[in-house]
């Protein structure tokens, strides 16, 4: 990825750009709405946050800020450190989706998948930047998966966008769209993430 990425400095910039853009709509999600009138703000409630999915939130801002990273500093970012943060972002997703599970299979819900996503992206950028280290790349996965994974995240915004322009959702996205004109930005992170997680794909494999 870093031969790649140091040579795409414009789609580089523009990728970190779009990740502070998601990172702030789900800032703005989470933040408590201001009392109107002399009545006090919901209890809980953020801006367009409808399901209160902060566990989710905070995923989309980790993966925002380690991506960012990766794309502005592909060579000089520490492999090894790289590796420890998303191991442990790895396991916390993969801790946090298994409590979700038996948390909503006792209360006859299903809201496992946005953590879901969030523990099938950190794994495979685990698993795709196993092959790299200071020296460079040697191993990791082969360029026909990685080019697969990159399809499917690509596909995967597509199908996100789609649904949420016609007023529904999918069930791995951490937040619904509410129906109306325009592009819903409840899953715009969701998006962004999709499209940088193909771009980086895309770049490990042609690097």
């Amino acid at each position: 990825m870093v031969e790649f990425g140091l040579d795409q400095t414009a789609v580089r910039v523009c990728a970190a750009l779009a990740f502070a853009a998601a990172a702030a709509v789900v800032l703005v999600r989470v933040m408590p709405r201001p009392a109107r009138a002399g009545r006090p703000a919901p209890a809980g409630a953020g801006c367009g946050s409808t399901d209160g999915d902060h566990e989710s939130d905070a995923a989309h801002l980790l993966m925002c800020a380690v991506m960012s990273v990766m794309v502005l500093f592909p060579a000089q970012v520490h492999a090894h450190a790289l590796h420890g943060v998303l191991l442990a972002m790895t396991l916390v997703f993969g801790l946090l989706s298994a409590a979700r599970i038996v948390r909503d299979r006792a209360a006859g819900a299903g809201r496992a998948g946005a953590l879901g996503y969030h523990l099938a992206a950190a794994g495979v950028m685990l698993a795709t930047m196993s092959g790299h280290s200071a020296a460079g790349h040697g191993g990791g996965p082969g360029v026909v998966p990685v080019t697969v994974l990159a399809l499917l995240f690509l596909g995967d915004a597509v199908a996100v966008a789609v649904t949420a322009l016609r007023g529904g959702r999918v069930w791995w996205a951490a937040h619904p769209a509410s129906p109306g004109r325009g592009f819903p930005l409840g899953v715009l992170p969701h998006v962004i993430m999709d499209l940088g997680m193909a771009y980086m794909l895309a770049a490990s494999a042609t690097g």
